[in-house]
């Protein structure tokens, strides 16, 4: 059996926009906003902003697949 390789997004920055299927940015946070992703939990990140923390979708955070390395 192959083991899966675990993607550390903790640290990495990114932009975020409002995602698919009604996921909506939290209010405070602009849409194209870069952000710092500080914690990771099964379908969702806890980000940084001017200060503030948001919790949103993984679907909002944008290019995702580009943070893998």
């Amino acid at each position: 059996m192959k083991n899966k390789k675990r993607i550390n997004y903790v640290g990495k920055v990114a932009k975020v926009r409002s995602g698919f299927d009604g996921y909506e940015l939290p209010e405070g946070l602009p849409e194209g906003s870069t952000v710092r992703i500080v914690s990771f939990d099964i379908g969702h990140f806890e980000v940084e902003h001017e200060g503030q923390t948001y919790k949103i979708s993984m679907t909002c955070v944008a290019n995702l697949h580009q943070l893998w390395n």
